[in-house]
């Protein structure tokens, strides 16, 4: 088990790095405006396909209990059930998409709607990779979760770049991304097989007609808003600043981005610890204090060199033209190293089904969503009030919910 965990940690390193060098790649291959483009598209789709990703954790969870007790049959109805429903969800989010092309292109100030287009096969491909996932880290396979994570930041390298290098600019690297991830969605299929395989138990079917529950939706929830806060920064840039201020911001929160996920890992890790701990309240909060210190010591690492040195970190990562982002990396590193705890809190709390938790990201949807409106004067100023949005909510949940540190007489 240990030594998965590392394998694990060492590929997630890996693939973190291969999608990270991805964006400075395509960073000095477009335009700023184009790069502004890729960036805000990208964080749409992640803030749309964010539901998916409760539906992993409520997977892994039913999958890592099955698993456990040795129930195989239940553990295949399981994983059959969540692929046939989240594709008939993937589809019609993918159909409302495409109807909303003409309205994204006008409101992210597109300058051509090939991105928008290329979007549309990464939507539906991308939303069922969940299910399969799900049922990879319920079943503890550590290595093999980490490779289709590795197998698809490499993707986006191999297809994107050649499609942008033949003049597909920020559609090719979108579109290219989309035929790695076919391919990938392939291999998990064939990983999971014996569990995919139709058995005669009607799971297809009754996912196909399944509803959403209340903790289901309550999940879905917490990871929309927990999307919408730690990407919406780049779509409101987008719309309030100018093309070429919008793009020296996505290079910022390229840099907020690589400090709130290179610690991934752990809050993949904390699902299956979580259900082991059963009802016990004191091994449930020591396996989230562990959890966020590991989290935090591994952000720390990322954070400390953009700190002592931005100017080169800039420099380095995206070349001279984003110099004059500079003064926004401090905030921007604080906010990712936030949003790095905010996201070990959503994957546990939807876990334990703490739906109660849900209500705190919601009002900081609201609260970022005001604050960028009334402070978007330069990207310093937004990366500097998306830090703010972030601090109010770890010190909320500090007061109010899971705390992540041993203060006296609270357990």
């Amino acid at each position: 088990m240990t030594r998965s965990v590392v394998l694990l940690a060492a590929i997630t390193l890996a693939g973190s790095a291969v999608n990270y060098g991805s964006n400075l790649v395509f960073a000095r291959l477009l335009t700023p405006a184009s790069y502004g483009d890729l960036t805000s598209l990208l964080a749409l789709s992640v803030v749309v396909a964010v539901p998916f990703t409760a539906a992993q954790t409520r997977v892994a969870t039913r999958v890592a209990a099955y698993a456990a007790e040795g129930r195989w049959d239940r553990v295949q109805y399981v994983v059959r059930h969540a692929l046939a429903h989240l594709s008939v969800i993937s589809l019609l989010v993918t159909l409302l998409y495409c109807a909303a092309i003409p309205l994204v292109k006008h409101l992210f100030h597109l300058q051509a709607i090939g991105p928008a287009l290329a979007l549309v096969p990464l939507f539906f491909v991308g939303f069922l990779f969940p299910a399969l996932q799900g049922a990879l880290q319920g079943l503890e396979r550590w290595v093999a979760f980490g490779l289709i994570g590795l197998a698809v930041a490499c993707s986006r390298l191999v297809f994107g770049i050649p499609w942008a290098l033949a003049g597909g600019g920020a559609g090719g690297a979108i579109g290219g991304q989309a035929f790695g991830m076919v391919m990938c969605l392939v291999g998990l299929v064939w990983l999971l097989r014996t569990h995919v395989r139709r058995t005669g138990n009607a799971a297809a079917w009754a996912g196909i007609r399944r509803r959403p529950d209340v903790a289901g939706v309550a999940a879905g929830a917490a990871f929309v808003f927990f999307a919408v806060i730690a990407n919406c920064d780049v779509v409101l840039a987008k719309i309030f600043l100018a093309p070429k201020l919008a793009g020296d911001y996505a290079a910022l929160s390229t840099i907020g981005s690589i400090v709130t996920f290179l610690p991934a890992t752990v809050a993949v890790i904390v699902v299956p610890s979580t259900i082991k701990a059963g009802e016990s309240l004191r091994d449930r909060v020591h396996v989230l204090r562990v959890a966020a210190l590991l989290v935090a010591v591994i952000s720390l690492v990322a954070i400390i060199p953009a700190v002592l040195a931005p100017t080169i970190i800039i420099k380095i990562m995206f070349g001279s033209r984003y110099l004059s982002s500079t003064s926004g990396v401090l905030p921007i590193v604080c906010a990712g190293g936030g949003l790095a705890l905010l996201y070990l809190l959503v994957t546990y709390t939807v876990a334990i089904e703490d739906t109660r938790w849900t209500w705190l990201l919601a009002i900081g949807v609201v609260l970022q969503f005001i604050l960028i409106a009334l402070f978007h004067g330069s990207v310093t100023q937004v990366a500097g009030t998306q830090a703010v949005v972030v601090l109010v909510l770890l010190v909320v949940n500090e007061i109010r919910f899971h705390s992540l540190l041993p203060w006296p007489h609270r357990g």
